[in-house]
């Protein structure tokens, strides 16, 4: 049976949640382009517990920056929270073509083309998992740390670690939560005055039981939403079963052999690693 995860003691690398896991007895180094007030002075409160480094998650010498300072300063890594986001920014989306639109920041002629919403959305955290894991198998006795990873197929992918290797991987897929992502202008729109909306402290306590309690930990998928009305809210979690969105019977020609294939490379992470 699978036991639950202790997070005292722990050293995290955190892109939100601080607080709840400084309070909980965890060393953090805090993860962001920069800090806002109430996250600097937590940083204040918790004192040598609490580290900052500055780090654009797009960019891969910032992530290998910030792996060197957290060990640097904490000597370890033992879970990694995977939670920083923007939100369809006028300089980066979709409806605003590099080279067409005049709001558009990412380059047009660039000869490794990015958007940067993807860069940091979804690139930047899987380059981040990619060196925890990596990490925790070349450290002796370090394996119990959590990457908390910005895309479910991508977790769902990495749910027989646990079972293989020793290390938790699990995702929440939260609903609206009232964080300044949704306070710049582009997106003010996107929430209603009668929308419910979680606060940041309700999105890390469910995040917190996900990391630490016994049934997670294995590539789960967790739905949290408020529903209800305002003056009655009621907060909903389901763990949703990604394989529901895939097709239940293989196509011709295609049977077992393809999680043969996924087999073999948990066969070469428990006898080699990453390298």
């Amino acid at each position: 049976m699978a036991e639950a995860y202790e997070v005292k003691g722990k050293v995290a690398m955190s892109q939100g949640w601080n607080q709840l896991l400084l309070e909980n007895g965890c060393s953090v180094m805090m993860v962001d382009l920069k800090l806002r007030p109430e996250a600097n002075a937590t940083l204040n409160k918790y004192g040598t517990t609490a580290k900052f480094q500055q780090t654009d998650i797009a960019n891969w010498k910032d992530i290998s920056r910030l792996w060197e300072a957290t060990l640097e300063g904490f000597g370890r890594v033992d879970i990694v929270v995977n939670s920083a986001g923007i939100y369809e920014p006028p300089s980066s989306n979709f409806w605003h073509p590099p080279g067409v639109s005049p709001l558009a920041a990412d380059r047009a002629d660039a000869e490794v083309g990015q958007y940067n919403t993807f860069a940091v959305n979804v690139v930047g955290p899987i380059r981040l998992t990619q060196i925890a894991i990596d990490y925790w198998l070349q450290k002796q006795g370090g394996r119990q740390g959590q990457p908390a990873a910005a895309t479910v197929s991508m977790t769902k992918s990495l749910g027989s670690l646990r079972k293989a290797v020793g290390i938790r991987n699990a995702a929440i897929c939260p609903g609206a939560v009232d964080t300044p992502i949704f306070h710049a202008e582009h997106s003010r729109s996107r929430v209603r005055p009668g929308d419910l909306m979680m606060t940041p402290r309700q999105c890390a306590e469910i995040a917190l039981r996900v990391m630490t309690e016994p049934q997670y930990g294995d590539g789960n998928i967790v739905e949290a939403i408020l529903v209800g009305t305002k003056e009655d809210p009621t907060m909903n979690i389901r763990e949703v079963p990604l394989e529901t969105l895939y097709p239940t019977v293989a196509p011709v020609g295609q049977g077992n052999h393809i999680v043969e294939e996924e087999l073999k490379h948990i066969k070469k992470l428990q006898e080699s690693g990453m390298r």
